[in-house]
């Protein structure tokens, strides 16, 4: 078990579902044969997107929604990656699939879990679709590690666990290193340079390679060398080309990580050389990952092999998001030309990530442009007998206000601190955390209750009477000012399976409630949110279908968040369960449907 990712260390070697098998063993075959492709692009929002679109800089997203059908998708109340992508992606809400928010609270140990496939309680559109014959290939979806065994391929997305280092602390090389006959301050065809730490020595070379009528410094090609003696042959660490002021590809380096050196990857940016020295740029430092991460395991040598480096989708910071969704758009091209599949499931995380750093701003416009070629790629490819669908997990907004609930239930004495910022669990009765809420089930009794005015019945459940009383309480919330924020909170429904929390956050449309209470509090019950930090997760994403037979044009309104996995299938020309939460979209093929479904 990896202690601090809660995660376990092999994939789980077969999973099975009654229920699947029952439904498979009552079908007959499908009467058609259709592939779908799904690419799905974490926060997006129309409301960032139709702009962009109509300003022409988005020409094939605005292509599929012109010709095919698109609405609003409406995520479930926690509407953050984990639950929503599984529930998107199993037809199920929360309290069938076991998963609730990034993990669950496990109080003997006093830390949070983060959440792991294992953790699903029910099967997916890619089980059922295996289960019923078909090829599926699922890269980069969210909570699928470890992965399992399917009738395909799968490579796992967010909440894959990776090793994340410090950037290498370089150092300009002693000047013997250069060529004497080099000057940082004047231009020559080739300027050459150095940096090193104590394993590495970074050999970037300055060139005017783009012939623009310019003298300049365009194209670096840097080499790698470990440290050591011997000729730089026996040394190399490796070669790579890539423009000024542009992210190399994964740039392999040896690295003090446990015993002895080992590899890390990397990647750097060089500014065009001055009097001033070598301006550079330096990314965190990552190993390649210690479990399986690929269905087959034998994928992932595949992966390294063919790009050098292969990193599941991990928050980097604004510098580099347009590289990593270059990077992203080129695995997804490999996979999507790889082999034959029935379902191609592909998702990029960059979107989520640019909006969290810099909300609608510019420098997200990359990214979406990458994952636009993309779309068009795809668009290009297709045969008829094919349907694109593009969604997302949730959209993104802005919001002028932050509410803590921790703070709120500590002015309540249910919850107390060790320090600032740090809750004291052995005396906390009840505290918030990405939008569940966790009882002490140590402190729980009627003495206790009663000991802070919460009233009880003789025969009632404490857990039930603290529930009704924090229901209660958390619309009464109001600012120092007198300003009403009413939280609302709500119970799992009856049944619920996998780590259950005590109560949910009911999302409010006007105002925030902050998510990661436990790893950063805010010092404040309420906050006014200003810029870029205004951006949060908002309820609604997008859903766009295109293809012969889809209508041109169709509104599809507002369609819940389960509703995709049954129109998956249902486009598929497969056979829905009917004991899904959700529901095929009808009407999309129009009159090439094959089948009438039950």
């Amino acid at each position: 078990m990896c202690g601090a990712c809660g995660t376990p260390d092999a994939p789980r070697p077969e999973r099975r579902y009654e229920s699947l098998d029952a439904f498979v063993a009552s079908q007959a075959g499908a009467a058609s044969h259709r592939r779908v492709v799904m690419i799905g692009i974490d926060g997006a929002s129309w409301d960032y997107l139709r702009p962009h679109m109509e300003a022409g800089e988005l020409p094939n997203l605005a292509k599929l929604v012109a010709g095919g059908a698109s609405g609003r998708l409406r995520s479930i109340e926690c509407h953050f990656t984990p639950p929503a992508w599984t529930t998107m992606l199993t037809g199920q809400l929360p309290y069938k699939t076991g998963i609730y928010t990034f993990g669950s609270w496990d109080p003997k140990r006093q830390q949070f879990v983060k959440v792991n496939s294992n953790e699903l309680q029910v099967p997916a559109v890619w089980d059922v679709a295996g289960a019923l014959g078909r090829r599926v290939s699922v890269i980069g979806v969210p909570t699928t590690y470890p992965p399992h065994p399917v009738n395909g391929v799968m490579v796992a997305g967010l909440m894959t666990p990776k090793t994340r280092l410090p950037p290498l602390a370089l150092t300009a090389a002693p000047e013997r290193r250069r060529p004497p006959d080099d000057s940082l301050h004047s231009y020559s065809p080739v300027l050459t340079g150095a940096l090193e730490d104590e394993h590495n020595v970074l050999l970037p070379t300055f060139v005017d390679r783009v012939d623009d009528g310019r003298a300049d410094y365009d194209g670096v090609d840097l080499r790698v060398l470990r440290k050591g003696m011997g000729p730089p042959e026996k040394r190399s660490l490796g070669d790579y080309r890539f423009p000024v002021g542009e992210f190399s590809p994964w740039v392999r380096v040896m690295l003090n990580a446990g015993p002895g050196a080992r590899d890390g990857f990397l990647k750097v940016r060089f500014d065009a050389p001055s009097p001033q020295g070598l301006h550079y740029l330096l990314t965190p430092t990552f190993l390649r990952a210690a479990h399986p991460f690929t269905y087959p395991a034998s994928l992932g040598e595949e992966l390294y092999e063919r790009f050098g480096f292969y990193l599941p989708h991990e928050f980097l910071s604004t510098e580099v998001l347009s590289s990593m969704a270059k990077e992203a758009a080129g695995h997804a091209r490999y996979f999507f030309d790889r082999q034959d599949w029935d379902l191609f499931l592909y998702v990029f995380g960059q979107g989520d990530n640019a909006h969290h750093l810099i909300g609608f701003g510019e420098p997200a416009l990359p990214v979406y442009q990458t994952i636009d070629a993309f779309v068009g790629y795809v668009m290009g490819a297709l045969d008829p007998d094919t349907t694109l669908v593009i969604t997302s997990d949730h959209g993104f907004g802005p919001y002028d206000w932050a509410v803590d609930l921790n703070q709120f239930l500590a002015q309540q004495g249910l919850l107390h601190w060790k320090e600032k910022g740090v809750i004291d669990h052995a005396r906390t009765l009840v505290f918030h955390n990405m939008w569940q809420l966790y009882f002490n089930r140590d402190l729980l009794s009627a003495e206790t209750l009663r000991a802070h005015g919460i009233a009880i019945a003789d025969d009632q459940d404490p857990a039930d009477a603290l529930r009704s009383y924090l229901i209660d309480i958390a619309k009464q919330l109001r600012a120092s000012d007198g300003r009403p924020f009413p939280v609302h909170l709500a119970r799992l429904p009856a049944g619920a399976v996998g780590n259950v929390p005590d109560l949910r956050v009911l999302a409010h449309p006007d105002y925030w409630v902050e998510f990661w209470n436990v790893e950063s509090p805010s010092s404040e019950l309420v906050r006014p949110l200003h810029g870029d930090e205004r951006y949060k997760h908002a309820r609604d994403g997008i859903l766009a279908v295109w293809g012969q037979g889809v209508p041109a044009g169709r509104d599809l309104g507002v369609v819940p968040i389960q509703d995709v996995a049954p129109t998956l299938l249902d486009l598929m020309g497969l056979p829905v369960a009917d004991d899904l939460d959700g529901k095929p979209v009808q009407g999309l093929l129009g009159s090439e449907k094959a089948r009438a479904h039950p």
